[in-house]
């Protein structure tokens, strides 16, 4: 029966929409909206009918276009009954304006020449063959005896204006498609060629786990130095046989700016001197302090300034020209000839269009290394990003920071603090190192560097080196989880002005937290603590729908959805399950003698106490409604439960709540009733321990009752 049924229901949602397109090709075909304009019952006919037509194209409109993926066969099977609701819709207009020879019959030529070019091949097909044998049908109840050329005539036009914007619309998309496909491989061929000429082939493609960071900066640096080598050696090298020259050296000053290194050097001298020269040392030095070219004519054998021949050297012209960088002195281009030549004005010119070829050598290969390490951060952000982006609760969005920060920053020990409901911070996870020490550990907002951040939004320590025995991270007593950590960074997480928490870092190596690498966490950072305001506002959310405000118990609505699991698993495994209906004593009169206030004091009171004494896994306390309360007890039978009940009864009945009109006390009624043995389903279950409850009530209060025959709940 119920698979009949679901086939019905089933059949009648998939064939609705043709039925209704029948029941309008129907109502054409008889002829009933070229009589709407006369009025009478066929105007309000068709004012129905186009209603109910505007109801269910938009459904089935929205449904094709507005919902998630749809399989192909639901697609084209909504594509088609979207075409012949069109279809019918145009055909009554027609009829109301004045028939198949009204002058807005073209529309309905345009309408089945978009539906050919934009449906599929079999559904335009359908369609026009539709179009075609419902005009038929509609002339063959038709007076006139010309009515069938007209449709003869219109089912040619029909077929050739379809077929016709069929082949062109078609093969014009097709050739656009082969034109756009050349044009791309055209650009990836131009692309891959460049690359080649650039040397783009040779960088990071793919960004790599944070542990290869460093390897793939000193890769790129390497091989960077090497190009600029060679392409400064090819210019020296170029100058000496094209000026023909003795030496041509090219200089470079060291990091600290005091010293003078040979980079590259062309001569037919076997006395170069490939030491390390003073920054004020021989002609070099006075190039290098003026900033000024040096041009010397006619020098003597031995000249004592050309410090960078070891013996002295017949040497009879020299120029030397300085690499500038802005203001500062990069480097010294050096020539000399021992054949009498002076430097012409020409060559003079050549030398330094050199020197600014270098210089822009240079620059360029620095914006270069500057743009594959850009893009090995953007690859390695978007890997974090996308890694953040598939978690959905807070225990998800905290474990994926983790991963995601590994992906930008190596670290040997990583955790996540984030402040609690009691007003302190609490390390929600940690990966590495240190994991006993620091799971679940809960600090001040002020303690230890973790403190710091939150209090200020800025990272600490500066620049991220570290000293265990100075600097305390969360508490003294975890300190030894850092001992052997050299770099670290504790960084805020924030959303708004608001301070979450803190995500802390730590590597045993040193100087590994620098400011470049800080500045790519950050980013990431940033979008995680969005992601961790959504994914506490969620937790939140859920929270107001499953928990009770007042006593912080579990809701009616949590209370029935697990009442119903573990009856289910209680009939799966042959195991009992408990209920017990609690009821606060005469609670209307605590309201209206002490006031609402203190009856909410009790419940709370009795809240705390069901939170304190019913602590399993399998047994869930609840607040049902009012005053009543309700525990289900998994794998409990009755007399557990009775034992339960009594021990939650005396536990409240010993506290005193003191209120202005003095002492209170409150006692609790309970009732209980056990699956299978009192009940077989969840509403007898529930309706019994009411029952049960009732009868304590009746016979005294302050009392836990059993079901038994013939007890009912009033």
């Amino acid at each position: 029966l119920e698979y009949t049924i679901y086939g019905i229901k089933r059949g009648w949602v998939i064939s609705r929409t043709f039925a209704f397109a029948g029941a309008f090709a129907a109502l054409l075909v008889n002829g009933v909206f070229s009589l709407a304009p006369l009025g009478g019952s066929a105007q309000y006919i068709a004012m129905f009918m186009f209603l109910a037509w505007s109801v269910i194209f938009s459904f089935k409109l929205h449904a094709r276009f507005f919902r998630s993926k749809l399989s192909e066969s639901v697609a084209q099977r909504s594509e088609l009954e979207l075409g012949l609701m069109l279809i019918v819709a145009v055909h009554g207009a027609i009829q109301i304006l004045g028939g198949l020879s009204s002058p807005y019959y073209p529309i309905l030529l345009i309408l089945l020449a978009f539906l050919v070019v934009y449906t599929n091949q079999w559904i335009g097909f359908t369609l026009v063959s539709f179009a075609v044998a419902l005009e038929f049908a509609i002339v063959g109840f038709a007076p006139l005896e010309s009515a069938y050329s007209y449709a003869l005539l219109h089912s040619v036009f029909i077929a050739l204006f379809s077929l016709i914007n069929l082949i062109f619309t078609r093969t014009e998309i097709r050739r656009m498609r082969l034109k756009a496909m050349s044009r791309i491989e055209q650009v990836k061929t131009q692309f891959a060629n460049d690359a080649r000429a650039f040397r783009l082939t040779s960088a990071v493609n793919k960004p790599r786990g944070a542990n290869a960071i460093e390897e793939e900066h000193e890769r790129l640096s390497r091989c960077t130095v090497a190009e600029v080598r060679r392409s400064m050696y090819h210019h020296i090298n170029l100058l000496k046989q094209t000026l023909k020259l003795n030496t041509c050296i090219l200089f470079w000053s060291s990091d600290d700016g005091r010293q003078l290194n040979i980079l590259e050097c062309v001569t037919d001298s076997e006395v170069i001197d490939q030491r390390k020269f003073r920054i004020k040392e021989g002609v070099m030095g006075a190039v290098f302090q003026s900033g000024n070219r040096v041009l010397l004519k006619e020098l003597r054998p031995g000249h004592p300034g050309l410090v960078y021949y070891a013996e002295p050297t017949l040497v009879t012209d020299f120029m030397g020209l300085p690499i500038k960088e802005g203001n500062s002195v990069r480097g010294i281009l050096c020539a000399d000839r021992t054949n009498h030549e002076s430097f012409t004005t020409k060559e003079q010119e050549i030398l330094a269009t050199s020197v600014e070829s270098i210089l822009q050598n240079v620059t360029n290969e620095r914006v270069f290394v500057q743009l594959q390490k850009a893009k090995s951060e953007q690859g390695r952000l978007l890997m974090a990003s996308e890694t953040l982006a598939k978690a959905l609760n807070l225990k998800d969005v905290v474990s994926s920071s983790l991963e995601a920060a590994a992906l930008i920053a190596p670290y040997d020990m990583a955790a996540v603090t984030l402040k609690g409901k009691t007003g302190k911070q609490r390390i929600i996870d940690v990966k590495g190192e240190g994991i006993e020490l620091l799971s679940n550990l809960e600090m001040g907002l002020t303690k230890g560097l973790a403190g710091s951040v939150y209090k200020t939004g800025h990272f600490l320590p500066y620049r991220g080196n570290f000293d265990s025995s100075n600097q305390v991270v969360y508490t003294k007593e975890a300190q030894d989880a850092f001992t052997d950590m050299h770099s670290l960074l504790v960084m805020p997480l924030s959303s708004g002005d608001e301070i979450l928490g803190t995500l802390m870092i730590a590597s045993k190596n040193r100087g590994v937290y620098t400011e470049e690498l800080r500045t790519t966490l950050q980013v990431m950072i940033n979008q995680l603590g969005t992601k961790l305001e959504n994914a506490q506002m969620v937790q939140k959310l859920k929270d107001l729908a499953t928990t009770d405000g007042l006593t912080g118990l579990p809701n009616r609505r949590s209370f029935e959805d697990e009442l119903t699991r573990q009856l289910a698993h209680s009939s799966r495994f042959n195991s009992p399950t408990s209920l017990i209906m609690c009821d606060v004593d005469k609670f209307k009169g605590v309201n209206d003698t002490y006031g609402h206030q203190v009856g909410d004091d009790v419940l709370k009171a009795l809240g705390k106490t069901l939170k304190n004494i019913v602590v399993r896994d399998t047994d869930m306390p609840a607040r049902y409604g009012g005053e009543e309360f309700i525990i289900i007890c998994g794998g409990t039978d009755t007399e557990g439960a009775v034992q339960l009940g009594e021990r939650v009864r005396r536990e409240l009945e010993k506290q005193v709540f003191n209120t202005e009109k003095g002492p209170l006390s409150c006692t609790i009624s309970m009732g209980v009733a056990t699956y299978p043995e009192h009940a077989h389903n969840k509403e007898d279950l529930m309706e019994r321990s009411d029952a049960a409850l009732y009868a304590a009530k009746e016979n005294g209060r302050n009392q836990v009752k059993i079901w038994k025959k013939g007890m009912t709940s009033s």
